[in-house]
């Protein structure tokens, strides 16, 4: 495959994934009151980085269409690995695995890195 077609191909990726998220922030944004919500009402979560439907917060990992979160203690946890959780939500129908899994391997690394916990990603 020639690089023209390679970089097509790309760039194609690239719109719909932020097509994706784009509609994500939206659900998010409405499931959080929309334009005008009640003082009592949560807010949208802040988001360090995004990945599709997930979200890494300052929590910890956060679903924006579903109501799922993980507090960032559960996914820092070096007794619990990646199969616990990917088992846990590949039982979800409405689960994105690869937008999860992308997130909780950069959320274990920024809420690792932000507690001072490990600097290369390794339990302690």
């Amino acid at each position: 495959m020639d690089a023209k077609t390679r970089m097509d191909r790309e760039k194609a990726r690239v719109a719909y994934e932020k097509v994706r998220q784009q509609n994500a922030l939206r659900i998010a944004k409405e499931r959080y009151g929309g334009d005008n919500p009640s003082p009592t009402e949560p807010r949208v979560p802040a988001i360090i980085a995004q990945f599709g439907e997930w979200a890494v917060t300052p929590f910890g990992v956060e679903c924006l269409v579903y109501p799922y979160e993980i507090q960032w203690d559960s996914i820092t946890d070096g007794r619990v690995n990646d199969d616990f959780w990917l088992e846990k939500l590949a039982q979800k129908d409405w689960v994105n695995l690869a937008d999860f899994a992308d997130a909780l391997r950069h959320g274990r690394t920024i809420h690792r890195y932000l507690q001072n916990i490990s600097q290369n990603n390794e339990p302690d």
